[in-house]
């Protein structure tokens, strides 16, 4: 549970095949990838929409990251 002196946003991030409830502090995106450790070339869904790094949290949000390692083929 986040501590009372810590502004702090509810979502819903997608860890293999569920969302888990997590609570951050990020306020946006771009520190969300920094807190959680998402790669710099994962794409970042909210609620099934890419968002950008300065997309702004909001309470109950959905996010999905994937990073699309492509090799070969055509």
């Amino acid at each position: 549970m986040p501590s009372n002196d810590t502004t702090t946003t509810k979502i819903e991030y997608l860890q293999g095949s569920r969302f888990v409830e997590k609570h951050v502090e990020s306020r946006n995106l771009g520190g969300l990838r920094a807190e959680l450790d998402i790669p710099a070339n994962a794409e970042i869904a909210v609620n099934r929409v890419d968002q950008p790094d300065s997309y702004t949290l909001q309470e109950g949000d959905q996010i999905a990251a994937v990073v699309e390692d492509k090799t070969g083929g055509q």
